[in-house]
């Protein structure tokens, strides 16, 4: 229900912004137009998506791998294997065969031996007869040009623990991003807070300017007539006239450094430079009570820059384990099936399947030395966790104190207030009368100033010692249970 609220609340204020040229704007509106609008965050949100993919895709790591290739290959010639010469061995210890054969049956007939004459001419009868039977020992395995079209799929099986420390990485990074995202959040909102607070400071203070040279020129004139009386000597009126002018370049000066105010507002909060704004809060004091001990306790489970370094601390453990699968084997599965079988030689199987596994087992010492560093980055970032720690604890104790502070000069600078007013009037009695100088009057009117400033700004730095205690703790919104407006 807040989160609807918090979204009605935007869209009406950016409707207003685009339709408007003019914008009133509360403390708690400001901080939501900046969250939705402010560059940084927007970049750190786009970078949160970058790291949700990842871990989506580190699931992919478990899933087997196909893929496909094909390849057109020209040979110079076709690939041949030539068995002739041992086919001409075959036929010429047949035909040998032969001729003894042959011989052996003139002999056992009763007839004569056979001459040598004869004996060659049944040999190449034999080789004739031979060669026309028994076929060329001669086949083509792989013809000059082919093609082939290739699946093939792989699936781990075993890594190590690589695959799990890479999913737990993913996640880790994730983690991480999310909560970088909420630091820069909380930071934008102590800005928006800060710069708020500084151009309604500002304001008030050009407003008290304004109300110092009215009472600079009501002396003045004053001056003006008792010196046009004989009443008072020159040097009382030039005074007064040096003191209009001082409080005009002060005046001048202030509303220059209002509308720079003004626009770096703008520029936080994401605010068109061409739209006016009306700040509708303004600075009044609200009295609160810190307990130290709940705020650190709240920043030890809420501060994001605490969670980063947690987020860093298991990276640096997925690290580490990663480091050490490189002391374990590998296992995969894989197979492949040809597409083309009509080109594959007699040599060359149509699809296969089985297991791959691969052992390192010497490699110059790398593997271990990336292992003892993988340890010491863990040992690192354990130091790290724990002086972050101590310097938030020391942000919140030095914020806590500043808020005490500037809580006690506030409230004696009230009493301060009331006795410069009484010291202004005093004197002004005085110089109307003839007992007192101009200088007296001049004197009381910027001590008056003086004091009131300091209460303003005191004020201011009230509140933004309060956002940035809140800020310590990873909760900066909470100043809006304090800013009562």
């Amino acid at each position: 229900m807040k989160k609807l609220k918090s979204t009605l609340i935007i869209f009406f204020l950016m409707v207003q912004l685009i339709n408007a040229q003019q914008l009133k704007l509360k403390l708690q509106d400001a901080v939501s137009i900046a969250l939705q609008n402010n560059p940084t965050i927007k970049e750190y949100e786009e970078r949160y998506s970058q790291k949700s993919n990842d871990v989506l895709s580190s699931y992919g790591n478990f899933l087997p791998s196909l893929n496909f290739g094909f390849s057109y290959t020209h040979l110079n010639d076709n690939m041949i294997i030539d068995l002739n010469p041992i086919r001409d061995v075959i036929i010429n210890l047949q035909a040998a065969n032969q001729v003894e054969l042959t011989n052996l049956g003139n002999i056992v007939s009763g007839k004569l031996p056979l001459t040598d004459a004869q004996k060659l001419a049944v040999k190449n009868q034999a080789i004739n007869s031979l060669n026309s039977v028994i076929p060329p020992f001669e086949e083509t395995f792989k013809k000059q040009d082919y093609k082939t079209g290739t699946f093939t799929v792989v699936q781990p099986l075993f890594l190590g623990g690589k695959l799990l420390a890479a999913k737990s990485a993913a996640s880790n990074e994730k983690s991480a991003a999310n909560y970088e995202l909420q630091k820069v959040k909380n930071e934008i909102q102590f800005k928006t807070i800060d710069a708020y607070l500084k151009v309604i400071l500002l304001q008030n203070l050009v407003n008290t300017r304004i109300n110092a040279l009215e009472g600079m020129k009501q002396h003045k004139s004053k001056a003006q007539k008792l010196f046009d009386e004989g009443l008072i000597a020159s040097h009382h009126l030039l005074r007064a006239e040096v003191a209009v002018d001082e409080a005009e370049r002060n005046l001048d000066k202030d509303k220059n450094t209002l509308s720079l105010a003004v626009e770096y507002f703008k520029s936080i909060s994401g605010i068109d430079k061409n739209i006016e704004i009306e700040f509708c809060d303004s600075l009044s004091f609200q009295d609160h009570k810190i307990n130290l001990d709940s705020l650190k306790q709240v920043a030890k489970e809420n501060q994001p820059i605490l969670k980063i370094v947690e987020s860093k601390k298991e990276l640096a453990h997925d690290n580490f384990a990663v480091a050490r699968s490189s002391f374990l084997p590998i296992v995969a599965g894989f197979g492949k099936y040809e597409i083309y079988p009509q080109y594959l030689s007699s040599l060359e199987p149509r699809w296969a399947v089985g297991l791959q596994l691969n052992f390192n087992l010497f490699n110059g010492f790398k593997d271990y030395l990336k292992l003892q560093n993988a340890k010491l980055i863990e040992n690192e970032v354990e130091f790290l966790q724990k002086d972050l720690s101590d310097q938030i604890d020391l942000w919140l104790t030095n914020s806590y104190l500043e808020v005490n502070n500037n809580k006690t000069q506030y409230d004696k600078l009230n009493s301060s207030v009331a006795l410069a007013k009484e010291n202004l009037r005093q004197n002004e009695k005085r110089f109307e009368t003839g007992m007192g100088t101009s200088l007296e009057v001049i004197d009381a009117q910027l001590s008056l100033e003086k004091v009131e400033l300091n209460k303003l700004t005191t004020l201011y730095q009230y509140y933004s010692s309060i956002a940035n205690l809140y800020l310590a703790t990873g909760n900066p919104s909470e100043i809006f249970n304090v800013w009562k407006n």
